[in-house]
């Protein structure tokens, strides 16, 4: 991937994780449901790019988003069971090399 495409993608999941966790805090501290959306949020967050990013691999950006957008029931499930493995202390340590792996596998195996 080039750089400066890199960068784009890069500083948009930075903005993005910044949006998400602001949301989950007010969330937290105003209405008492941040553990739930810690779950939701961040399992919407962590899919989404961390599919784009295995998906990118394989196809222009373009087409990995459009992919994304059609399968993003499948993609947010499965954002959720790495935002499950983020929440484990010292396992989250993996968490950069299961969730590439998790997602390159799933990106592969769709039709």
């Amino acid at each position: 991937m080039p750089l400066p495409a890199s960068l784009y993608v890069g500083l948009r999941f930075a903005a993005l994780s910044l949006l998400v966790n602001l949301a989950v805090l007010a969330l937290t501290l105003f209405t008492g449901v941040g553990f739930a959306a810690f779950f939701v949020l961040n399992g919407y967050l962590l899919g989404r790019e961390y599919f784009e990013l295995a998906a990118m691999r394989h196809l222009p950006f373009p087409q990995a988003v459009e992919l994304r957008r059609q399968r993003s029931f499948d993609v947010f499930i499965a954002g959720m069971i790495v935002a499950v493995f983020v929440a484990v202390p010292l396992l989250n340590l993996f968490t950069p090399l299961f969730a590439t792996a998790f997602m390159t596998r799933m990106m592969k195996r769709l039709p």
